[in-house]
């Protein structure tokens, strides 16, 4: 992390700097997903049930990561645009939930992500 001040002058904001790394596009692993054939038996469809649970575990886990990224990103390009310090991040949570194809605000009830998003 670094730490950054405002234009304002109103005091250091810590931005984490987001790198994307090679590997998968979440478009590439829904093809796969989707290519994904029930099994045969009735153990192996269990079996695929309950690793599917895994699967949404995984990508709540990520979704939530990239969330905190976002609202750091937006931060610091308000930041650096001159936006006070008191009103960075602003907005960040209703756009977050426009994209989860949620109701503004209701990013705040997710367990842990409200507090990182400064809920």
């Amino acid at each position: 992390m670094e730490a950054m001040t405002t234009a304002a002058g109103a005091g250091p904001v810590e931005v984490q700097r987001v790198v994307s790394l090679p590997g998968p596009r979440v478009a590439d692993v829904l093809r796969t997903l989707a290519a994904v054939r029930p099994a045969a038996d009735r153990r192996g469809l269990i079996d695929q049930m309950r690793e599917l649970e895994d699967v949404k575990s995984a990508a709540a886990a990520k979704q939530a990561r990239i969330a905190v990224a976002y609202d750091l990103a937006t931060r610091r390009e308000q930041a650096a645009a001159g936006v006070p310090a008191d009103e960075l991040g602003a907005g960040v949570g209703a756009e977050i939930a426009l994209a989860r194809r949620g109701v503004p605000g209701a990013w705040r009830q997710a367990p842990g992500l409200g507090e990182s998003l400064g809920g």
